[in-house]
This record gives C-alpha cells, sequence and structure tokens, in this order.
C-alpha cells in the first residue's frame, strides 16, 4: 500500500507543487545532507509563506485579495527540498522556468528501472517540458505544449497514455497530464511572469 500512496503523490505532486508552495537545467546532489545556506534562507522563505497562507485560510471574514510573489530559485530551491525530505518515488529531479503569459518550461528526472515501459525509453528518463496554465472555480488547469525525452520529442497524447498506464499497474487512479487540481492554502489565482510567480489570496 505505501507504494501505491507514494505513486500517487509523485504524480499528483509535479504541476500544483511548482505553485502552491510553488518545470532551468541541473541534477541534485543527493549525497549532501544540506543546502547552501542561501537555498535554506530561500527554503524558508517559501516554508513562512506556506503557514502564513493556512493561517490567512482560516480567517471567517472576507478580505481584498493580497499578493505575494516568489522568484524561480525560490521555488526550485523549495522543490529542491521536498525532493531530498520526501524521498519521492521515481521523481528523481525537478527544476522549472517561469515565463510570461503563465508558461513553464522544465526538466524532470525519473528512475524507471522497475516500470515495464517500452524498450526506447530509458531506466533514467529525463523529460523537458513545456506547459500552460490558467486558474478557474478554484482549480489550476494545466495544457502541456511540448514533451521532449532527451532530444526526441514525444506526442502528448502518448505521453499521457503511458502515466496512464504506469497508475493502472500501481493500482492508482488512471489519470493524465491535463487534468485540474484544486488550490490549496485558501489561494485565489496564481500568475507567472519572467522568472516570478505571483499567488492571490
Amino acid at each position: 500500500m505505501k507504494k501505491r500512496n507514494d505513486f500517487c503523490f509523485s504524480f499528483n505532486w509535479l504541476s500544483p507543487l511548482v505553485f502552491l508552495v510553488v518545470i532551468s537545467l541541473f541534477s541534485l546532489s543527493w549525497g549532501q545532507k544540506n543546502f547552501a545556506a542561501e537555498d535554506q534562507a530561500k527554503v524558508q522563505k517559501v516554508l513562512k509563506l506556506i503557514e502564513r497562507l493556512e493561517k490567512e485560510a482560516l480567517e471567517p471574514q472576507p478580505r481584498p485579495w493580497k499578493e505575494v510573489v516568489l522568484t524561480e530559485e525560490e521555488l526550485n530551491a523549495y522543490i529542491a527540498y521536498r525532493l531530498r525530505t520526501e524521498q519521492v518515488e521515481m521523481l528523481q529531479d525537478l527544476q522549472i522556468k517561469l515565463l510570461d503569459n503563465n508558461l513553464i518550461e522544465g526538466k524532470a528526472v525519473f528512475d524507471l528501472s522497475g516500470e515495464n515501459l517500452p524498450d526506447f525509453v530509458p531506466r533514467t528518463a529525463v523529460i523537458f517540458f513545456s506547459t500552460v496554465f490558467r486558474v478557474e472555480g478554484g482549480r489550476i488547469y494545466f495544457d502541456f505544449k511540448k514533451i521532449f525525452l532527451g532530444s526526441q520529442e514525444l506526442p502528448v497524447d502518448f505521453v499521457s497514455e503511458m502515466i496512464k498506464q504506469i497508475a493502472l499497474a500501481h493500482h492508482a487512479p488512471p489519470e493524465g497530464l491535463n487534468r485540474s487540481y484544486a488550490l490549496p492554502f485558501g489561494l485565489k489565482d496564481i500568475k507567472s511572469r519572467k522568472g516570478l510567480a505571483i499567488f492571490y489570496y
């Protein structure tokens, strides 16, 4: 059962993590136990933001929206922190690049050595992608535009179907790429500009 829960988390957190506390291209050093002081400061900023959002989400009275801005570097530091502390199954690395008009580009590294996949899929898969997001009705929606396995572009529909098959093999809900997620912590909206993510709450 633990494997199922880890698997669900690994795919379900990819997109929302980018923003809720929230994909620029280097691997994590898994041998190191500590982050540099600069990265620790970035992680602490995000953790404090999450704490504040959780508290303010409990406020009973309606109020005007507030906004907070996080940099691409801060989000990537937090993602690296989560990967190291959570030890997410299969996902080894995730880095994002924030662009204008809610566009994200990124790199994810997966360990697929335990999966029954086509021979052309390497056991360590380096995936590059671009996706556009929008927020509507308290949910964030992702529309993946391009996905590359190394330098080879893959059809988005093919990758989405492959993810569904992996999910079924792990007795998880067969969900593909382009699905929506509820916004956490009372967030109302999210926007991106080059190098920045703007959260409204």
